[in-house]
């Protein structure tokens, strides 16, 4: 039995979803807690705050970011438990929100994707000058 059958899309699987995810994943991202939103003009614990992503400072790269995390995670999560989730990195202050039950914007749409890199990316030399190129092209390859 699938997982997205024992799941289906409710108030209690996207917080669920959220909780499970500040329990399982921090030593991934880093610290992270489950914030209230608004779903539907109703209010449900279903936003994971990130509050310093781990990648995102480690690597000081918009790219990795946007195409290692976000992209994968969005799909994995949508795909496997039948849950969108739109996950919106803060460039600022390197946190992140993953809101469940919300779909992500199409990636030539998608504000991570018009992040330009850091200045200080560990990675600036060895990729292009826009990071997020590659992803955006397989994306529309995808949905074309």
């Amino acid at each position: 039995m699938e997982v997205k059958m024992l799941l289906p899309e409710s108030k209690w699987a996207r917080e669920y979803c959220a909780i499970f995810t500040t329990i399982f994943f921090p030593w991934l991202v880093g610290p992270c807690e489950v914030k209230e939103s608004e779903f539907n003009g109703r209010k449900e614990n279903n936003v994971v705050h990130i509050k310093k992503c781990r990648l995102l400072e480690e690597t000081n790269c918009v790219g990795m970011c946007t195409n290692l995390c976000k992209m994968p995670s969005q799909l994995f999560i949508k795909d496997t438990l039948g849950m969108s989730v739109n996950m919106v990195p803060n460039f600022d202050d390197m946190s992140c929100e993953m809101i469940f039950g919300q779909d992500p914007p199409p990636p030539d749409t998608d504000p991570a994707f018009m992040q330009p890199c850091y200045k200080l990316c560990k990675l600036n030399n060895k990729h292009q000058t826009d990071c997020n190129s590659q992803m955006k092209k397989k994306d529309h390859l995808e949905i074309s």
